[in-house]
């Protein structure tokens, strides 16, 4: 709204402007003879701030300035820290070299600025010829030389400003000065040089290990993210397919039980697609996705199906991932009550123990029930159980176990060990949304 008031009043004075002077007897509105001019802002939110608003925006420096701060600052501590160990070290080590402490810490930062001044141009060269394969003699040569010229420099400088700025009031022989100074201190400003060099490398070899150490986090948060949502996608299709096929039947012989299969079927797809394949969720929003789940597979196995449940109340708000106990109770189906000629019960399990929350889908024949006969070579389906596996190793890699019992007439069991974590507020907010 405030975008479209302003571009109305720029297209009114546009169109007053155009239309030339207005006549010189007609005088202006008092409001308008009156209204300060108030420059046009950009508002936060992305319109046009009104006349009158601040913009509280904080200026920021530009990159190279403040590079050219922190060389600064870099070479104000070595100047100091080389004044002071000048000062403190020289009338014991160097009698003939001390001095007094305000023109040691002059002759050290004036030293420091100007290598400050060059430092720029030294780190470009050190960029710009670094030896590489195939160029690492040409590369070091015309390294050396820089070195060689920045030191002559460093020096020409140094002296000329001692020698425009003597306090002794003394300006001495500059070319006798010149060449004692380069005897004396040559190699230590070459020295300096090399070591410019050293840390530009150092700089852009950690800046570089970063970029690609954030380059590799994020692939592998994409690869994750990606196989998660994968693993998401092939979870449901049999159950769908299951109960859609339990359905068909239902709507001509029970409408009532098939209109309430669609609508326990519509919330597990509902809670499914809602929460993301990451998402923790409480241990009890995780067991009302089971019970919906179970009470369809109940309509569709009619009185064959017996369903329990052991939770201890103090891992209710334990935080899983989100439908991790689907696949596994969609394994004791497969594996065990499908294949049963009489009833079958399935019991899930929740229980702390050792800072671990432990979960387990148990089938089994009912006590009433005789044994059956299961063929031996008959493996289990262990389809449902690796894609828990893939999603546990991505979710929580080397702080999970996941086993599974053999199969026998008595029936079978998949445990699952993680680790005891209270789930967040918002997570159990987001999964009942």
């Amino acid at each position: 709204m405030t975008t479209a008031v302003a571009r109305t009043r720029f297209s009114i004075a546009g169109e007053a402007s155009s239309r030339g002077p207005a006549r010189s007897d007609a005088s202006p509105p008092a409001s308008t003879s009156r209204r300060p001019d108030f420059a046009t802002t950009a508002a936060p939110s992305g319109g046009v701030a009104e006349p009158g608003e601040a913009s509280f925006a904080r200026p920021r420096l530009p990159a190279s300035s403040r590079r050219a701060l922190e060389i600064l600052a870099v070479w104000t501590l070595i100047g100091l820290f080389i004044a002071a160990q000048r000062y403190l070290r020289g009338p014991s080590l160097q009698p003939r070299l001390a001095l007094p402490l305000p023109e040691s810490l002059a002759a050290s930062l004036v030293t420091a600025y100007l290598w400050a001044g060059l430092t720029p141009l030294i780190m470009r060269v050190a960029r710009r010829f670094r030896p590489r394969r195939g160029e690492t003699a040409s590369h070091v040569v015309v390294l050396l030389g820089a070195g060689i010229a920045a030191a002559l420099l460093h020096l020409l400088a140094t002296n000329v400003f001692w020698h425009i700025f003597d306090p002794r009031g003394s300006g001495g022989d500059f070319a006798a000065m010149f060449f004692a100074t380069l005897a004396f201190g040559g190699a230590a400003r070459l020295a300096t040089y090399i070591g410019i060099v050293g840390v530009t490398w150092g700089i852009d070899d950690y800046r570089t290990y970063r970029q690609r150490e954030l380059q590799a986090s994020e692939l592998e948060r994409e690869l994750v993210q990606t196989q998660l949502e994968a693993l998401k996608l092939r979870l449901h299709p049999p159950f769908l397919f299951n109960t859609l096929a339990t359905i068909l039947p239902l709507i001509r012989t029970e409408p009532r039980a098939a209109a309430r299969t669609v609508v326990q079927l519509g919330d597990i797809l509902r809670l499914a697609l809602h929460n993301d394949a990451t998402g923790l969720v409480p241990l009890k929003t995780e067991l009302e996705y089971i019970r919906l789940y179970l009470q369809i597979e109940q309509t569709r196995l009619q009185d064959r199906l017996e369903v329990r449940y052991a939770i201890t109340p103090e891992v209710l708000n334990a935080a899983v991932p989100n439908l991790i106990l689907l696949p596994l109770a969609e394994s004791a189906i497969a594996n065990g009550v499908t294949v049963r000629s009489g009833r079958a019960a399935i019991e899930i399990r929740a229980w702390a123990e050792n800072d671990e929350l432990r979960l387990e889908v148990r089938e089994a024949a009912t006590p009433s029930a005789e044994p059956a006969e299961l063929p031996p070579e008959t493996p289990i389906d262990d389809s449902f159980v690796r894609k828990t596996k893939l999603r546990l190793e991505l979710l929580y890699p080397g702080r999970h176990l996941i086993g599974v019992s053999e199969r026998s007439e008595y029936g079978h069991e998949v445990s699952i060990t993680l680790p005891l974590e209270e789930a967040a507020v918002g997570s159990a907010a987001g999964a009942s949304a």
